[in-house]
């Protein structure tokens, strides 16, 4: 009453001011409203206001999203406000399937990661920004340096022998999205769903987890620009050790052919040069928003071969309508793609090649020097005298109609188009060391693929709340559409290198009778599911989620088209007990536990089916080359998806005033019905093999995550987490009544003298485990020894009198059963520093370099340094022993950044950051190899120390970014 009389008496002042966010954009739709009053105004599009106050009077600045201010007018007539994002939009809303939470509310194993949080620096995948990030996800980067080469992501080990054990890709809502049409400057979250309750509203492909990319959506006010850019640059990290040209010549490895070539720095690139080029523009009001992003990103491979250009956009929009009853959304994305691939093993080559051969020909200088022999080549020729790339086209629509029914009740409908085109490229010419070898002038080839994905769902969504009790429930359908189709047409022998791969025709080989040089094929899969979800909520301390999802796929067989895919989870705030809740340690407490069936269905489409397949061409009676079909396998109509069942208890804390925070999960999925070629009787059947469910895995776990606020003083702040995991995967049986299954060997090792395959799985065994001998030292004439029965301490034997079913035993395992991570940033006034550690532990890998290139008793080749030292004692030949089994241990400074970001003056440029990067900065390790982060520790083989293997670099990134 005192202040509307003071207004009547004419002590008001007129106010004038600015809103603006924390990045110096204005905001509009503001709320600016006289305390104690209804009076007050909005800001309009460019965050103006005016409104007439007492000189006393306390301003509420409120906005959707922000942190509410209280603003004292005090003797002021002009205010500018900066209003801060929620912190419980930043942390608190977790996007789920097909809907969100607060995460406070969660009661699965659900982990979101911001934008804010990613790894800084230049990627090949989104994913990678996440690497270590997240408890119990292993993001495996076997040749990170290769511009072309995707990441391999594993979600609480590995359980599937064919069915995959990549996680399920979900992008803005879209199952099945393909990550290679996002840019990581576009991606707002990455969320994964890593529990059997939280993934099985996805059915047959939640198995190994789930992950949820958001990208970047527009927000309220003045239209704002930004630019963001970087450039990088790969440096060589580790070489491989090996004899040069003088002590190979030394140790009478070779014969001198003149030359003194290093092969491997011939190899390499070494002024390789990336750089991305992003601006993205955003804006609107509080009923329209948009943003329209684009960029242009190169990147040179380590290699002399593998490149990479790419450009694209992506625009997205959010209309309402009808006083917001009905709203509008979509995104509309496309990315072009051109690739030049490498290849391996030139690197293979390289290591074991005669350093003094030559690599032009010394009889003529405009040709590559061809060297003849089994699995010999010259690697630079074989890079360098073809062209082997891909022109790849990625695009993404999808449109989302909203409509709210009621306060408490809406359903959306969304329509998406996924597409990639792809024109595989390829010629070899007449100098390379395929056509030499084969006595072939140039060979061709195209290969035109095309990927057509639809997507509709329409969901509903209902909630209420009765007086303690909070319930909100979804239902829905979907129904999902994937095309393939393909061909491909091949010619050799041509007349001159000028066509390349342009004129096929003008190629003599396909021109003999039974040769046709060409194929196409079309496939299609069709996925139908309804689903639903309640989330039940007692007085903020008891919550209870159940969901379902009743789902039928076309590759199943026909007796098994449709499955049920349930799940139920619960948590107990136990912060909420009257001791605990006015307790100065304790700010939130809960208690979770959950079930759930997911599947996992990532075998190839028609195996369910009786097929026919091509056996060749063959003549006929009239002599005429004719195509000869036949039975291609043993349909099987009970062919169904893996089938996990999990269960997990966790535990979420919030403490000492929510400065520390975090979460323990323990885990434990069965996953029943494992898809594989089992032996069948002929005659029952047409085929010796058969594909069915039958095996069991079984992965365990424990994952552990701590984020701690360690100081928060002036201008100086220091965050810091700590996420770690263990987990083991075993296969539990191959076998049931109808079907036995025996003990299957994984990974051949190459010739020459292939030593046998280097890993094994049995019925109780760790998956990833090794199979071989156990090493007892060499004997007087340097010849391996071996302990008979695989027990050490029994009895030492020659290796060449072993018996490799009596003496071969597990001896040991290549997949990690510890991850950790360790991030820490520290601000300083304008200044940031981040680093980033992690490292593996308690898992082996096994060396090929040194088995294959560590011995001298390999003859014609060139040799590490080590087979005249550490491995020194050792005359005889290779053999698959726990001598080369080496810890892959490490722990590594993965990631430094600085940056700075000055407070700048300017009405035109509201923010602005400088940034450098170093990426695998140090590593801790015994391994004696190149490095074991380019080793995969990922699916049925990890720990392959591969021949085949990729540089290891260090990467540079300086990157700057501007808003204005």
């Amino acid at each position: 009453m005192l202040l509307a009389c003071a207004q009547a008496l004419g002590q008001s002042k007129n106010i004038t001011g600015t809103v603006k966010d924390d990045s110096g954009a204005p905001l509009a739709g503001v709320t600016i409203q006289i305390k104690g009053t209804t009076s007050g105004a909005v800001s309009d599009g460019e965050g103006k206001f005016k409104l007439t106050a007492p000189d006393d009077a306390v301003l509420n600045v409120t906005f959707i999203g922000y942190e509410p201010q209280e603003v004292p007018v005090a003797g002021k007539s002009e205010l500018n406000i900066v209003l801060a994002l929620s912190k419980k939009t930043l942390t608190d809303v977790v996007v789920v399937g097909y809907g969100s939470v607060a995460k406070r509310n969660l009661t699965s194993a659900v982990t979101t990661v911001q934008s804010k949080d990613f790894i800084q620096g230049g990627f090949n995948s989104p994913l990678q920004q996440i690497d270590g990030k997240v408890a119990g996800v292993t993001v495996s980067n076997p040749a990170a340096a290769d511009p072309n080469r995707s990441t391999d992501v594993q979600v609480r080990g590995a359980a599937s022998l064919n069915a995959g054990n990549s996680p399920l890709i979900v992008i803005d809502g879209m199952p099945g999205g393909d990550l290679r049409n996002v840019m990581q400057q576009d991606i707002a979250s990455i969320t994964v769903l890593k529990d059997a309750a939280a993934a099985a509203i996805y059915g047959s492909r939640g198995a190994n987890g789930v992950v949820l990319v958001e990208t970047k959506k527009g927000k309220s006010g003045r239209v704002t620009m930004t630019y963001d850019s970087y450039a990088e640059h790969d440096a060589v990290a580790a070489k491989p050790d090996i004899l040069s040209a003088d002590e190979y010549l030394a140790k009478n490895r070779g014969n001198d052919q003149g030359a003194r070539t290093q092969w491997y720095n011939e190899l390499l690139r070494k002024d390789n040069f990336g750089t991305n080029q992003f601006l993205t523009i955003s804006g609107g009001n509080e009923n329209s928003i948009f943003r329209l992003s684009g960029n242009f990103r190169t990147k040179q491979g380590i290699d002399i071969a593998s490149d990479r250009h790419e450009y694209g956009y992506r625009a997205n929009f959010q209309q309402k309508v009808l006083d917001g009853k009905l709203e509008f959304s979509g995104n509309l994305s496309q990315r072009f793609v051109k690739e030049e691939y490498t290849n391996y093993a030139a690197f293979n080559q390289a290591v074991k090649l005669n350093p003094t051969i030559p690599i032009m020909d010394p009889n003529d200088a405009t040709k590559y020097n061809f060297l003849a022999g089994y699995d010999t080549y010259n690697p630079v020729a074989d890079l360098l005298a073809r062209e082997n790339g891909a022109d790849q086209n990625y695009s993404i629509v999808d449109l989302n109609v909203k409509l709210h029914i009621l306060k408490n009740l809406n359903t959306e409908v969304k329509l998406a188009r996924q597409g990639h085109e792809m024109l595989k490229r390829e010629y070899y010419t007449s100098k390379s060391p395929e056509s030499i070898s084969n006595d072939r002038t140039g060979r061709a080839r195209l290969q035109n693929e095309k990927w057509t994905d639809y997507t509709l769902e329409w969901i509903g969504n209902y909630n209420t709340k009765i007086d303690k009790h909070d319930i909100a429930v979804m239902g829905g359908y979907s129904y999902q559409e994937f095309n393939n189709q393909a061909f491909w047409a091949e010619n050799m022998d041509f007349p001159s290198d000028g066509f390349g791969y342009n004129n096929l025709g003008a190629g003599l080989w396909n021109q003999e009778k039974g040769r046709l040089g060409m194929d196409s094929w079309k496939s299609k899969e069709k996925l139908v599911a309804f689903l639903g979800r309640v989330n039940y909520n007692f007085d903020d301390t008891y919550f209870l989620t159940a969901s379902f999802r009743y789902e039928g796929n076309t590759k199943f067989g026909k007796d098994n088209k449709w499955g049920m895919f349930p799940s139920l989870s619960a948590a107990w705030r136990i912060s909420n007990l009257p001791a605990l809740k006015d307790s100065r340690i304790f700010n939130d407490l809960k208690l979770r536990a959950s079930y759930g069936v997911t599947g996992r269905s990532g075998f190839d489409r028609y195996t369910a089916m009786f097929r026919y397949q091509q056996y060749g061409m063959y003549q006929n009676d009239q002599g005429e080359w004719i195509s000869v079909y036949g039975p291609g396998n043993n349909f099987n109509p009970r062919l169904a998806w893996e089938k996990a069942q999990a269960y997990n208890v966790g535990l979420d804390f919030a403490l000492l005033n929510n400065r520390l925070s975090g979460s323990l999960d323990v885990f434990d999925r069965r996953s029943k019905g494992l898809l594989d070629n089992y032996e069948v009787a002929v005659g029952a059947f047409l085929h010796t093999n058969m594909f069915v469910n039958v095996g069991t895995t079984s992965s365990k776990g424990v994952e552990l995550t701590l984020n701690w606020e360690a100081v928060k003083s002036g201008d100086f702040s220091y965050n810091t987490s700590v996420t770690g995991s263990y987990i083991k995967s075993k296969l539990i049986t191959w076998s049931n009544a109808e079907y036995t299954g025996n003990f299957r060997e994984l990974q051949s090792l190459p010739s020459p003298g292939n030593p046998g395959y280097a890993y094994r799985l049995d019925p109780g065994t760790e998956l990833g485990s090794f199979y071989g001998y156990r090493y007892a030292g060499v004997n007087d004439a340097g010849q391996i020894m071996v302990w008979k029965d695989g027990q050490i301490g029994k009895e030492a034997i020659v290796y060449s009198s072993a018996n490799a079913d009596r003496d071969r035993t597990y001896i040991g395992h290549g997949a990690p059963r510890y991850e950790l991570s360790w991030g820490n940033t520290l601000n300083y006034k304008a200044f940031d520093l981040s680093l980033f550690f992690r490292g593996r532990f308690d898992y082996q890998i096994l060396n090929l370099y040194q088995m294959y290139y560590g011995l001298q008793a390999e003859q014609g080749i060139n040799l590490l340094k080590d087979a005249y030292g550490r491995n020194g004692h050792i005359k005889s030949s290779k053999l698959i022993t726990d001598y080369f089994l080496e810890n892959g241990d490490y722990f590594r400074l993965d990631n430094v950044t600085l940056g700075w970001t000055p407070k700048l003056h300017s009405k035109i440029v509201n923010n602005f950051r400088l940034y450098g990067s170093v990426r695998n900065v140090f590593t801790l390790t015994g391994y004696s190899g190149l490095d074991p982060t380019a080793i995969g520790v990922a699916g049925l083989t990890p720990g392959y120390g591969d021949l085949s293997l990729y540089p290891v670099t260090r990467t540079f990134t300086l990157g700057a970014q501007v808003t204005f």
